[in-house]
């Protein structure tokens, strides 16, 4: 065999390894979140991707990282439905135009509502560290540099620090909007509008350049 027939035939097995994982992810998404960890076999999820439990090991070692990985993809997930469509919008809104998309995006992923609303208790303690929060800081911190640059926000604003702070704030509403969304025949209400108008107003005070 040709070291170019080689290439072509590892790229081909790399790209069927990638389908696969993502196979996996999803079915372990749905089976997480409508079951939770512990009611949830990885046996089932790999027998529904067509391998067997032993096959899945190649692509994650234990049902703890299926998990993990389950729990990062699915709020990677809803958080890129909540910030991409914000390229244009100005630094000042950014916060509270995140809030609502957040809260409008809620029940397409269960998992993640699952994780936040507290119904997954091993989970909480990796949230804060979960790489799509961290994503979204280094996002808000670089908008924020950039309206700095232009002069729309103030210039001794530390922005990874604020950007920091913003992440802590976006966990924490979700968390509050998630508790006890999902259960049966208990849907959790929406943010309440003053709360958002709160979090407008306080951060738009905070960045408002000086008059």
């Amino acid at each position: 065999m040709s070291e170019e027939s080689v290439l072509d035939d590892l790229e081909e097995r790399e790209t069927k390894g990638e389908r696969t994982r993502r196979r996996l992810l999803e079915l372990a998404i749905e089976q997480f979140g409508r079951k939770g960890l512990r009611a949830t076999s990885v046996t089932e999820i790999t027998r529904e991707a067509g391998l067997t439990q032993a096959a899945s090991y190649a692509y994650f070692e234990n049902k703890a990282e299926l998990f993990r990985e389950a729990v990062n993809t699915d709020v990677v997930d809803l958080i890129a439905s909540a910030t991409a469509p914000l390229a244009e919008t100005p630094v000042r809104e950014l916060l509270p135009s995140i809030l609502v998309l957040l809260a409008a995006k809620l029940d397409e992923h269960p998992l993640a509502v699952r994780v936040l609303g507290g119904r997954e208790p091993e989970a909480m303690a990796q949230l804060r560290d979960l790489p799509a929060l961290t994503d979204v800081r280094s996002m808000l911190a670089t908008r924020l540099r950039a309206a700095q640059e232009t002069g729309e926000i103030r210039a001794d604003v530390d922005v990874v620090k604020l950007a920091a702070g913003i992440q802590v704030v976006i966990l924490a509403l979700l968390t509050t909007m998630t508790i006890g969304r999902g259960n049966a025949g208990d849907g959790a209400d929406d943010t309440p509008p003053d709360v958002i108008t709160g979090i407008i107003e306080v951060f738009d005070a905070l960045l408002r350049p000086p008059v």
